[in-house]
């Protein structure tokens, strides 16, 4: 194939990427959820395992911000005394690392002169990389019963500005789903 071709053929994967929603939710579970039922809502408490780390106290209340502001433009208010709707976040990071295949073409072998030598292609790191990966239940207060459950991953950006806007992506992409379902 030319250049040409692989630009093109890249352009159109990055292009499937870009419209396709990062949001997993069991398909037909939550089909009746209306959130334009609801009026209040409220948080329930993030707790955090080990340590306390500032920055993820920090991402947790910008994650809420924006939550917050989600639901402020579909009319909801928060109410911590008796709210309609409570929201449950679970929060995962992960330390992952990024790999890629060694091959002859990139990676050949030195000989040494010895007659007895092999060569096997294995999987070096190339990069690390936390992912983070959020779960957002809403659940109906009265019956206390989730209402809907959606899922997004993401990688977290190193500085704290990337970080919100990763944040505010993947908010945008929650209430996406709600709304298209």
């Amino acid at each position: 194939m030319k250049k040409s071709t692989y630009f093109i053929l890249a352009l159109l994967m990055c292009l499937m990427a870009c419209t396709a929603s990062n949001v997993t939710v069991e398909p037909g579970l939550y089909d009746e959820f209306n959130l334009a039922k609801y009026k209040t809502y409220s948080f329930l408490e993030v707790d955090q395992d080990g340590s306390e780390v500032p920055a993820f106290s920090q991402s947790v209340v910008y994650l809420k911000e924006e939550i917050a502001k989600q639901m402020s433009t579909r009319g909801l208010s928060e109410d911590n005394s008796n709210p309609d709707l409570k929201i449950n976040l679970g929060i995962v990071i992960e330390n992952k690392e990024q790999t890629r295949e060694t091959s002859l073409a990139t990676d050949p072998f030195m000989y040494t002169g010895q007659r007895n030598y092999t060569w096997q292609s294995q999987e070096i790191v190339v990069g690390k990389y936390k992912e983070g990966t959020l779960t957002m239940h809403l659940i109906d207060a009265p019956t206390n019963k989730a209402e809907w459950v959606g899922v997004v991953s993401k990688v977290i950006p190193s500085k704290q500005e990337k970080k919100q806007a990763a944040i505010e992506e993947a908010v945008s992409e929650i209430f996406e789903s709600i709304d298209n379902k």
